[in-house]
This record gives C-alpha cells, structure tokens and sequence, in this order.
C-alpha cells in the first residue's frame, strides 16, 4: 500500500508553487446571488467527438428535489444505481453507475470522472456518491453510449464527467426533514499568492426507515440510519502557459442496514494534482492521483419468523488503493483538432473476512484479493473528414488498452487451529482490447449515426469477493473475462421556437451486443450443504459470478424541453423516457437463461418535470418519475413492481442571499419495490420524505 502522508505532502501547494502569471482562455462567468465575477478556464482539452446528451449547471443542480447527486440524475431516465434504493441508506456494493438499463450490477457500467480523475472505488468500481454533493459541482455532462477515446474501460455504458466548484461566492446549505434527517454543506474560497484556495465540508445524518414491508417485519427490522461526512481542500495556482491545480479529500460514512446486527462503514482519502499548459502548439494537461479506500461489512442470517439472527459474514476490513494519471495533449493544427490521451490505473485491494458462524461465534477466516493494472493509449479525431459546407461528415475514435490481473490469492483457514481450509492463487491473467467508434454526421451534426465498441475489465471485487446477504450467497469468481459491448447509436437533436420558448428535442435509437456480461448466476438453493457455502437453509440462493453468454438490447432514449423566451426566472417543461428490449442469449453452458430479461433491468423509465416561477412568490418544480417493472434475479422470478412518484420543490429568495426551500419525494405515497429476498421477504419505500433548508450565499 502506499503511503498517504508523503503523499498529501507532495500534493501540497507549498510543494510546487509555480511563478506567477496569467491564466489563458478563460470566461467570465457569475454565480447567482453574488456580484462576484469568477473566472473560469476549461481544465481538459476539450471532447469535441462526443457530446454530452443533458448537461446539468448549477442552477439545476441547486434546484434538485433530492439532496444527493445521483438523486439529481432522476432526470436521465434510465441512469441509476444497481437497485432503486439512494445512496444515503443503500449499502455501498449496489451504489455503482449504469447510465443505460442494458444489464445493470453493484459495480456499475458506466465512468465517473471528476476533472479527469476517475471516482469508480479501485476495489468493487462502485461509487460513494457522498463525496459529491450537488453544491460542490459546476456542471454535470452526463454522456450515454460509448464514450470517447479518452474515457477509459470503464466507461462501458457512458460517462458521468463531474467539474467541481473552484472560487465563487461563499455558500452554506442547512436542512431538515423526515426520517430525522439533517445535513450541512458548506464551501468558501479565498484568493492568496495570486492562487485561489477552495475548502468543501459536509455533514449529513438520518435514522431512517424500516426497509422490509410492513407486513413482513419482525422484531429483528430496524430502521436503515446512516451518518456520513466529507472536506475536500482544492487549490488553483496561475503558472507559465496554464496552471497548477491541487486537490486533498476524505470522507467517512457509516450505516445500518435495517436488520439487527447488520451494518457497512467505509472511508477513504484521495489525493491528486494536475498541471494543464497551452501555447501556440496546442493543449495538455498532465493528471496523477492516488485513492485509498476501506470498507467494513457485517451481514446476518434471519429466522424465518424475523424474531431472532445468527451473524453470516464480518467483512471487518477491506483495504484498497489506487494510483494512476493520464496525460491529454491536444495540437494546434489547421484543419484537424484531435486529442491524444494516455492513461494508467494501478489497483490493488483484499477482503478480510470471518464466516462460518457456529455456536458462539465464527470458525473461519478469508483473506481474498489481488492487483489489477489497466493502461491505454486513446485518439479522438472529430471531423476527420467533412464537406465543404460542414454539413456533413465523419468523426473517429480510436483506443486500445492492456489489463492484467495478478497477484491474487484466496486463504481461508480455521479460526482454532490455525490450519488452512482453502488455499488458492488464481493465475495471473492479461490481454489487450481494441476499441473505438465511428459517427458520420449530417445537417451540421444534428444527425448521427455511430458504431462503436467498449469494454469493461471485472473489478477486485468481482474476481475475489464472495458475500452474503441475508440467506442469499454469492460466490467469487477468478476466471473473469472482461465484457465487450458493440453496437450502433443513431441520434437524432433539433431545436427551435415556438409557443413563446425554445425547444429541444433529442431521440436516440440504439442495438448493441454485450459479450461475456458478468452476472451472479443462480446455481443452487437451500436446504442443504452446498460447495464453500456449507449449509444453507431453505428459501435460501447461492450465486456464482459468472460471463453469462451474451445479451442484446434494442433500446430508445427520447427527451423534448421548452425553455420560456426571456431572461431572468423562466417556465420550463421536461419530459424525458427510456426504453429497452434487453435479453439473455445463455448459450450452451447457461440454457436457463435464454430468453430472460437481465436482473434489475426496466423495461421503461420516464421523467416529467415542470419548473414555475411564480410572481413575487415562490419557484414551484413538479416531477413525475416512473419506472417499469424489473426483476431482482438473473431466473425472472422476483418481480418488483412497476411505479409513478410524484416529487415537488418549492424556493423563496427572502433576501438576495438567503434562499429558503421545501421538498418532497413521493408525496402521494407510492409503494416502491426496491428488493426481494430468496425467502420472499419484500422490501419497500412508501413514506413521503419532506425537507425543509436553507441556503446562504455570501
């Protein structure tokens, strides 16, 4: 592991101040509330081959009903974590990123890069989305589909591209609401040594709610609390053609799981710093980071009557780390404008485990994981070929990047004597994947049409980690391959005026083949003594990680919004919706298979929004979200429930700098299906989760 003192020392501004001069390309930008200009200049060279389909800024980032940034990608049907449960109470395993239904799972599919450092944890790739808060954020890209050369392998499904606050006004936000909630997040910044210093905290806790429906608690369900904090300190330093930027943050969070004796705590630390130049040659700008993560876990068995529990598994640590970079060199040529981009991860990480719980206590201990190296060298070319008019033609991408996976060991040994029980060393394993896509386009780029071609190496977590939930077990699998996801994206953007407002509409047709999808597949159930598991009760399911066949999915991404002519608080309208035809094909090693929907894949989602300012009073945000039924298993025997929620926010600006706000999700009570266990036990949320703050800007 490495060591994170000399680290933060390094990443220390004192430790590199560079000389003084200007920062180029920049605009002046103000922020609301405040009469403060900040300027601002692109930290990246910029993607031109492949724009983001909703951008979110800061006004609707401020604005969002729910107080956590995947709560504010609600307006991106179809972009959501492994279940339909948010970040505060879901355990950290389920909360990666799919920004396509295709074949949801706990590590999630899709890139989450903050200014070009990626966000995915270096052990199971899923996000601890307490770390980004919506006020920390300038702006959300959120690009669906295979993202661009310089977005890496995990950006199977798409890409979340964060860019985090620097300068600006002061702000604090306070708030209160159900369930015992209250949070605190505040930022400032100070200009010193011709630098800007920016600082970001949060607080947040909540006792939460009961889980398991109502019906089928027993006196073992409890309510889901969670506590969790964050500060982050970021520096930009002015330098010789470009800038230093620096950055330093930790976060701790800790959470029960709404069953008596069940509870995960993770924290971790990131360091990072970047140095961008520009000159008449062109732009670059060069990346390193270091991440360390741990995560503690401790699940239980229920009794069939929930009245009692015996302990299954104490993940009591999971130490993780990553070091990495990337270097992004745009030139300055004539006719072309590519971006050449460099990047390498070095992860490596272990689960450390007891289990087997007998008598009084655990008789076993694991010890599992290993090191994965990714590196790739990645060409973005937009119009590398185009009409005279530029009314059409062609834009490439080009990548091709090397993963190993090494080192890794298995150990389990009893708890008395000493004496190994398992012993394995997977071998090592390593290859290299050419990927990319080509887009012609037409009418100026409002028509496209792109093949392309991604892939997505299994995480730590996927390779080495069995876990148990409840009844339900999943066993670890060494022999991963990675997924390699092809297809075609035709799309299709128009905008215009009309009714008194502008109008955009997008719609987006896709058909793609997801090879090798990872997925835990059903491969014996309770009761009885099981291989590794030992004995598993009834109602009971052991799983296997598995590259189960291939699946394809025809889908269809539509949104049209309408902006009211004018300046100052304008009307809005959203309506947005996702639709997907996703199947398994098994082949000959899973039959089973074939023909069935992937787990916690929805046929359909959608978004209305309304936003209403209203005369010398309130502004007013309506949202209708839904979903289509999905399943919880890989056999489509666990349906979870189709469902419309209906969500409202109201804000008062009672002076120029404070804002006062009301919020409430699912207001009319809707019963939302969020798991079901082997055992038939249902889980749900139904209760209306109101929120009253206030936010202050100086």
């Amino acid at each position: 592991m490495f060591s994170w003192p000399s680290l933060f020392l390094l990443a220390s501004p004192a430790a590199a101040l560079p000389p003084q001069s200007s920062v180029g390309a920049s605009v002046p930008r103000a922020e609301t509330g405040s009469d403060v200009i900040v300027v601002r200049a692109e930290r990246l060279p910029s993607d031109r081959s492949m724009s983001a389909q909703i951008s979110l800024d800061q006004a609707a980032l401020g604005s969002s009903i729910g107080s956590r940034l995947d709560e504010a990608l609600r307006i991106a049907p179809g972009a959501s974590l492994f279940r339909r449960t948010s970040s505060g109470p879901a355990n950290g395993t389920i909360q990666g990123l799919s920004l396509r239904p295709i074949a949801p799972n706990g590590a999630g599919r899709a890139l989450v890069s903050l200014d070009g450092v990626p966000q995915n944890d270096p052990f199971g790739s899923w996000v601890f989305w307490v770390r980004h808060d919506p006020m920390f954020l300038e702006r959300v890209d959120v690009r669906r589909g295979a993202a661009g050369a310089g977005f890496g392998p995990l950006a199977l499904t798409g890409a979340l591209d964060l860019v985090e606050v620097r300068g600006g006004p002061a702000r604090l936000r306070v708030s209160a609401g159900g369930q015992g909630g209250v949070q605190l997040v505040a930022r400032g910044s100070v200009a010193a040594q011709s630098g800007t210093f920016t600082a970001m905290a949060s607080y947040e806790s909540n006792d939460g709610a009961i889980p398991v429906s109502p019906s089928k608690r027993g006196t073992v369900d409890l309510p889901a609390n969670f506590t969790a904090s964050t500060l982050t300190l970021v520096s930009e330093i002015p330098a010789d053609n470009g800038q230093w930027s620096f950055r330093a943050s930790g976060f701790k969070e800790e959470k029960g799981a709404g069953t008596l004796g069940a509870s995960s705590a993770a924290r971790g630390a990131d360091v990072s710093g970047a140095r961008k130049l520009e000159g008449d040659w062109g732009q670059a700008r060069l990346i390193l980071f270091a991440q360390t993560r741990d995560f503690a876990n401790q699940t239980v068995s229920v009794a069939a009557d929930r009245a009692s529990v015996t302990p299954a598994l104490d993940q009591y640590e999971t130490p993780a780390s990553a070091l990495g970079g990337s270097l992004i060199y745009a030139p300055a040529l004539p006719h072309w404008s590519p971006r050449w981009t460099l990047d390498w991860r070095h992860s490596e990480g272990e689960t450390r485990e007891l289990f087997r719980f007998i008598g009084n206590g655990f008789t076993r201990t694991r010890v599992a994981g290993g090191q994965q190296d990714l590196i790739g060298l990645g060409l973005d070319v937009p119009r590398i070929w185009q009409s005279d008019d530029e009314r059409i033609g062609l834009d490439a991408t080009m990548r091709l990047d090397r993963w190993a996976h090494n080192q890794a060991r298995r150990l389990e040994a009893d708890r008395t004597t000493g004496a190994n029980t398992l012993s394995e060393a997977p071998v090592d394993r390593e290859g290299h994947v050419a990927t990319g896509r080509v887009s012609l386009f037409a009418w100026g780029g409002q028509a496209r049409v792109s093949l392309f071609r991604t892939f997505r190496p299994p995480s730590l977590n996927e390779l080495h980690r069995p876990f148990r939930v409840g009844n339900d077990v999943t066993e670890a699998n060494a022999d991963l391959v990675p997924e390699v996801l092809e297809g075609t994206d035709i799309d299709l953007k128009n905008q215009w005026q009309g009714l008194g407002g502008d109008w955009t509409g997008v719609v987006t047709l896709y058909a793609s083949r997801l090879k090798d999808p990872i997925a835990n597949v059903t491969i014996g159930a309770g009761p009885g003594v099981l291989p590794r598991v030992g004995f598993l009760p009834a109602g009971g399911t052991l799983r296997q990680r598995l590259n189960a066949g291939e699946i394809r999915a025809k889908g269809l991404e539509a949104g049209l919004t309408w902006v009211q002519a004018g300046t100052g608080p304008r009307r809005e309208v959203a309506l947005r919706f996702s639709m997907v035809d996703a199947k398994v094909d098994g082949g000959p090693l899973l039959p089973a298979l074939s023909g069935l929907r992937p787990a916690q894949s929805a046929p359909w989602a959608s978004y209305v929004g309304l936003t209403l300012p209203l005369r010398d009073g309130p502004q007013l945000t309506v949202a209708l979200r839904g979903e289509g039924a999905r399943f919880e298993d890989d056999l489509n025997t666990r349906r979870l429930k189709a469902y419309q929620a209906l969500d409202l926010r109201a804000s008062w600006a009672l002076k120029r700098d404070l804002e006062m706000f009301v919020s409430g999700e699912n207001v009319t009570g809707t019963s939302i299906m969020t798991a079901i266990s082997g055992a038939g036990i249902l889980s749900e949320t139904s209760t209306p989760l109101w929120r009253i703050g206030f936010t202050i800007t100086r």
